[in-house]
């Protein structure tokens, strides 16, 4: 049943503009008093800037009266309802009788309904009511009535063999390993043709490079036929060889989540081609996949953005399900993520793993969130592979000329269920009697041609014989296959990335700066351009970072941190929600002139070689997150930041952390050098502003595959970042940033904790007498409290040791320390609940490294909160004296 399409049962059929002017006066006066068919008009009329005799102008031009204006506008915005696109069901039925209620948009020539009404709902139909770009608008309506010369015949053979491969390769699969999981491509073989005709359009364009993401639907069969993985590769990875070169040292993945780099040659072009590994998370990889782009435009002159393609894979039930989605295509209208335009291809199953379309979406179609950006929406007929060209002829011609996404929504069907083992005649016994019942469409298509004289029977079955012996050669082939190095998405380039970013760190061994160098960083960062009016308060701030006999401050240790890079010729990239005042508003990366406006980057003063970027993100986690990784992925080099508001948001992209950040190396051998800033500490702002939740990242910490650090002082934190990125290590680091300390006046550093032969402090010892009888473990700004109640005591026989990495774990710095008094009373300290925090992934390390020195009573006393489902209490009053008591227990008899 067609859904209620919102017309009133009204129209005018000759109405004279004097009147429709008249009628316009009344409804602007009074909408109640025009009755509901003309309110319909007029608000579409003002949604289009329309004047309101317009109609009525074009009516008498036309010669058919306001309802012949008004069908053929119908047409072209609502066609796509009636249109054939769904192989399963049809046409989307008989058009209403009647006239629709939209006016003309301009009083321009009328275009004769019938010839419309093949155009608009025939295979291919377009939706474009909910674009304000008028000039897109009037775009789509002119190639889809352009009366385009048919496709040529080597178009038509190529998409044939797209359907034989894609077929033939879902049998063989079937009969080679039939108990094997593949999801395969069969009932949407038609999203090979549809790919590869993106790619050769691309090369047509002079694309240098695509990034796909996609899920695991038919995604093996895409790799093999049309991205070009060697078919042996495919096969040995399938009987469960390793997949990457070297011993298999990694977890791995699945088959149908790895990536894939290779070049193909198109149309005498080479085009790059980049296939982002995925997890089961679906949409998880769409942000990954804009900021590769934009990080593989930014590498290259490309003002326009036209260079590198990005092509994201979907599937109906996840595109509508998950918010990630949402998130971004937020991100594509925004200039610090645009990326001139992606790609989207969503392979309609019409069905979710078991799920219906009116139980997994409220839209009309899955393409749903598309409608809020000024997007080309498509959907096509998979069952007729001419109409999947033209739809991506017309999305990558959209692309080219417009900047903006286009997503095709490629009605087909699954004839399997969710996977192979899968059953689906148990909950869709009649959806699956037709399928059954229906012929494929690699069978259609050569009916099509052989009608069209094209190809023969002949013809067809030797395509599909030579490619059957193409199958079984790889698969013979598959025991002796050895996997290339570098086959990985940000693999080959981080280990590249590496090698020089250990020759410059032996240069240049340690992190620390000449004087000079940082006395001239603090002059340049607290330049006020002689232009600009400050207020006071912010001038004397910005002013102040130019005297380092006062300590330098946290925020401008960062900034000195991030303008030595940028001399060195480090791109940075520096993003999250309020980064560039700061959330604390203690950064200031952006000065802002108080009666103009006018904008001013404090470390553009430098004139480095490099680019920075600061960047206020959208109010998102995931998609954020998401895009600053991929981004890390493709710019190695570049120094990315990614910076959350408050450290508890954070799990707001726990999908983005889990699955890529923190796995991402062990499954995929990728490398990412991304900085995670999380402001963490509990300061009585409750529950939700305290804890970034370090034991979360510590329990995800193995192999080497994160850093997880938490400095206390500028200098440190300075030393940091420098060494993240001159050293040869290539894997995330996760920060706890301060809150208090960054105005802390102890949380000072003198200017010689940033000169040479200085560098970060894994771990940082305060002894004040000769031999301590108590050893005081925390980390975090718990130690600034301890030290404080440390004088007030004069407990000068407490020694207080500040774990700055918590991992990978500084075991000989802290058995050197237990190894000092092998007596001493043991104790950890932390304001965090005993459940949380780094005590319950550190207790029993430390206990270890206390018995492999000999200590005489290794096992650790706990101070600290008790057990508690929530992070912090929500009054400051509590709040306040409980972190009292724990400083104080801390010098307690144990």
């Amino acid at each position: 049943m067609m859904r209620d399409l919102g017309f009133a049962p009204f129209a005018p059929t000759a109405v004279s503009a004097s009147y429709l002017e008249f009628m316009y006066e009344k409804y602007r006066s009074d909408p109640s008093s025009v009755g509901p068919g003309w309110c319909s008009v007029f608000e579409y009329a003002d949604a289009w800037s329309i004047e309101p005799g317009a109609a009525a102008h074009a009516a008498s031009a036309g010669g058919g009266g306001a309802d012949r204006i008004l069908r053929a506008e119908w047409l072209r915005r609502r066609g796509h309802l009636y249109a054939d696109v769904n192989p399963l069901k049809g046409p989307g039925g008989a058009l209403p009788g009647g006239r629709a209620m939209l006016p003309a948009l301009q009083p321009l020539a009328v275009p004769d309904p019938d010839a419309l009404e093949p155009l608009y709902t025939g295979k291919l139909s377009v939706e474009s009511s909910h674009i304000d770009n008028i000039a897109l608008v009037r775009w789509i309506d002119a190639w889809m009535e352009s009366g385009l010369p048919p496709l040529d015949e080597v178009a038509l053979r190529r998409a044939h063999f797209r359907l034989v491969q894609a077929e033939e390769f879902e049998r063989f699969l079937g009969k080679r390993f039939p108990g094997k999981k593949r999801f395969g491509l069969e009932g949407a073989e038609s999203a090979a043709v549809l790919l590869d005709r993106l790619l050769v359009r691309a090369a047509d364009q002079g694309i240098d490079e695509v990034l796909i993401g996609g899920m695991h639907r038919g995604r093996l069969n895409l790799m093999a036929n049309v991205l070009g993985k060697p078919l042996e590769a495919l096969f040995a990875e399938f009987k469960g060889a390793y997949p990457f070169a070297g011993l298999p040292a990694d977890s791995a993945d699945v088959p149908y989540h790895l990536g894939l780099r290779t070049v193909l040659r198109i149309g005498g072009r080479e085009l790059r081609i980049t296939l982002l590994p995925n997890p089961s998370h679906l949409e998880a990889v769409d942000p990954v996949v804009l900021g590769g782009v934009r990080a593989a435009q930014d590498a290259r002159p490309d003002a326009d953005r036209r260079r590198v393609l990005g092509v994201i894979l979907h599937t109906d039930a996840a595109v509508a399900g998950q918010g990630v989605v949402a998130e971004t295509l937020q991100l594509s209208g925004i200039e610090a993520y645009t990326t001139g335009g992606t790609i989207h291809v969503v392979i309609n199953n019409q069905i979710g793993f078991t799920t219906q379309p009116e139980e997994g979406r409220a839209s009309q179609y899955c393409t749903g969130p598309w409608k809020a950006i000024d997007s080309l929406i498509l959907h096509v007929n998979g069952d007729s592979p001419e109409a999947v060209i033209r739809a991506a002829d017309m999305a990558m011609s959209c692309r080219i000329q417009h900047g903006c996404d286009a997503v095709i929504d490629l009605l087909a069907y699954r004839r399997n269920g969710h996977n192979e083992m899968d059953e689906p005649r148990f909950t869709q016994p009649l959806l699956y009697r037709q399928i059954d019942d229906k012929p494929a469409v690699r069978e259609l298509f050569e009916n099509h041609l052989m009608e069209l004289g094209v190809m023969s029977a002949e013809d067809c079955g030797q395509v599909a014989a030579a490619y059957r012996q193409e199958l079984a050669g790889g698969y013979a082939g598959a025991g002796a296959h050895v996997p290339a190095a570098s086959t990985e998405p940000g693999e080959g380039g981080c280990e590249a990335a590496s090698r020089a970013m250990r020759d410059a760190a032996q240069c240049d061994p340690g992190t620390g700066l000449d004087r000079e160098e940082v006395l001239h960083l603090l002059e340049s960062i607290s330049t006020v351009p002689p232009w600009m009016q400050l207020g006071d308060k912010l001038r004397r701030l910005v002013e102040e970072r130019a005297l380092p006999e006062k300590g330098v401050a946290w925020a401008t240790a960062e900034a000195l941190a991030l303008g030595s890079l940028l001399m060195k010729g480090i791109p940075v990239r520096f993003s999250g929600q309020d980064s560039l005042r700061g959330a604390f508003s203690q950064r200031h990366f952006c000065l802002v002139d108080t009666r103009t406006g006018a904008r001013h980057v404090t470390l553009d003063n430098l004139g480095a070689p490099a680019r920075f970027v600061a960047v206020n993100s959208p109010l998102s986690e995931y998609a954020a997150l998401g895009f600053e990784y991929g981004y890390s992925l493709m710019q190695p080099s570049t120094l990315v930041v990614w910076e959350a508001q408050f450290g508890d948001f954070a799990n707001g992209a726990q999908v983005m952390i889990d699955q890529f950040i923190s796995s991402g190396k062990a499954k995929w051998r990728q490398a990412s050098k991304l900085v995670m800033l999380l402001p963490h500490g509990l300061e009585g702002q409750g529950p939700e502003h305290s804890s970034a939740r370090i034991e979360r990242y510590l329990q995800l910490a193995a192999g080497d595959n994160l850093m997880i650090a938490n400095p206390t002082t500028p200098a440190n934190y300075f030393h940091l970042l420098r060494r993240h990125v001159l050293s040869g290590s290539a894997c995330p680091l996760v920060v706890m940033a301060p809150k208090t300390l960054l105005r802390l006046p102890a949380a000072v550093s003198a200017l010689e904790d940033f000169g040479t032969g200085t560098a970060f402090k894994p771990v940082i010892v305060t002894t004040p007498g000769p031999a301590p009888s108590r050893i005081l473990f925390c980390s975090g700004k718990i130690a600034y409290e301890l030290e404080r109640e440390r004088e007030r005591r004069q407990a000068w026989d407490v020694s207080i040791v500040r774990i700055e990495s918590l991992y990978p774990v500084p075991t000989e710095a802290l058995a050197d320390i237990v190894r000092y008094r092998l007596d001493a009373e043991l104790v950890w300290v932390q304001e965090e609940p005993e459940n949380m925090g780094a005590w319950a992934w550190y207790d029993r390390k430390l206990e270890d490294i206390a018995r492999s020195v000999g200590h005489r009573s290794p096992r650790f006393v706990y101070r600290g909160r008790a057990p508690s489902a929530s992070p912090a209490a929500s009054f400051h009053g509590n709040h306040d004296t409980d972190q009292a008591a724990i400083v104080a227990s801390a010098y307690s008899r144990c």
